[in-house]
């Protein structure tokens, strides 16, 4: 495993989001197109985790996503961030933080 140094470690910005929306993206069976929001706006995010949520599942859901990612197009749709997750075997788990949080607080 590659080690990276703290300042390298400090340019990735961190927030707690909600999803506030998410509809399958169509001709795709595993990508869902998500509203995010991050405290000071709302981001559309895409991820292929059809499989491991519903859309019922990720309304209202608290995750954490990276926001300063590049911006990037999936199946021709423009992604704005990703929501981190852990993934084992054939099992998937957004991250959530154990107490209630807002919307844009900063994880660090």
């Amino acid at each position: 495993m590659e080690k990276i140094n703290f300042d390298d470690f400090s340019k990735l910005k961190i927030r707690v989001g909600k999803i506030t929306s998410a509809e399958e993206v169509e001709g795709s069976n595993k990508l869902i197109k998500m509203k995010v929001d991050i405290g000071d706006e709302e981001r559309q995010i895409v991820a292929g985790i059809s499989k491991y949520y519903s859309l019922d599942e990720l309304t209202n859901k608290t995750v954490i996503v990276l926001v300063n990612l590049e911006p990037r197009k999936i199946f021709g749709i423009e992604s704005q961030g990703m929501l981190l997750a852990s993934i084992n075997e054939d099992k998937v788990s957004l991250l959530q933080t154990d107490k209630e949080m807002l919307p844009g607080s900063e994880i660090g």
